[in-house]
This record gives C-alpha cells, structure tokens and sequence, in this order.
C-alpha cells in the first residue's frame, strides 16, 4: 500500500510555443484556462481543463531541452497530485528508487521527481500555499 493516496494525474506536455499550445487546446479542442503563467520558463505555462480532462503545457527551463524527433516532441512528463508528498517520497527512496529532492516551488506545490526505468519523468507533488484553490478536478466532483 501507497503510504500516500494520489489524488489525481495530469500530463505535462513541453511545448517549444506555450502561447500557441493554448490557442489549439482552447480554440480547436474546447479546452479552458485554468492557470497561466506566460513569465515562467522559456515560453511560460499554462493548466488547461475540459470537463475532468486536464492538461498541463509547460516550457521548462530547470530541464535539458528536450530532444524533437520528425520535428516533433514525442514525450510528455507525467504529474501525480499526491496528499504527502514527503511520504511517498520516503517511500520510494526506501524502495531505492531513483528520486530527487522535494522542493517547494514558488507556484505553491512542494515536488519531486522520478524517472521510470524507460525514461518517463515523473512528477508528484502536493498543495502548499496557504489559501490556494484546492486543485481544480476536487471541485469538479
């Protein structure tokens, strides 16, 4: 057993053109902004929804630029929201997994990463910010 439930998995997709990301998303896709932040990274984030569907577009500039193959970016990170975040982390060290430090980041999660023995970058992370909106697939129940 998990020593912390997920509460949710949202998939991160990097984006060369965050901006551009969200036009398609919103405009062709139907989906709705839920968070944006257009001065992070190289071309900012965004968290988009569609009914209980959501996805994350980011330009990170903390990771190694990912690799395009036929002009493409093929791969996606992987976002699990997580009640504790430190525990599940304890957890997975014990395990001798490969996992890094938790780090309180500025936009109120704390999080750590892993990566899975094919390559996929996990993220889990927690809600910290006193007063922040619970995460939006809680309210969408």
């Amino acid at each position: 057993m998990s020593p912390s439930s997920f509460v949710d998995l949202v998939p991160m997709l990097i984006c060369a053109d965050v901006p551009a990301s969200v036009r398609f998303y919103c405009d062709v896709l139907g989906f709705e902004v839920v968070d944006r932040m257009d001065d992070v990274g190289a071309t900012g984030f965004a968290s988009l929804r569609n009914g209980k569907a959501m996805v994350m577009l980011a330009s990170p500039t903390y990771i190694p630029r990912a690799p395009r193959v036929e002009g493409r970016y093929p791969q996606a990170m992987y976002y699990f929201y997580v009640e504790d975040v430190d525990a599940l982390r304890r957890s997975v060290v014990d395990a001798g997994g490969p996992a890094t430090e938790c780090v309180d980041r500025f936009y109120g999660l704390r999080e750590f990463e892993v990566v899975d023995p094919e390559g996929h970058v996990l993220l889990f992370g927690q809600d910290t910010a006193a007063g922040r909106a619970p995460h939006p697939s809680s309210t969408s129940k």
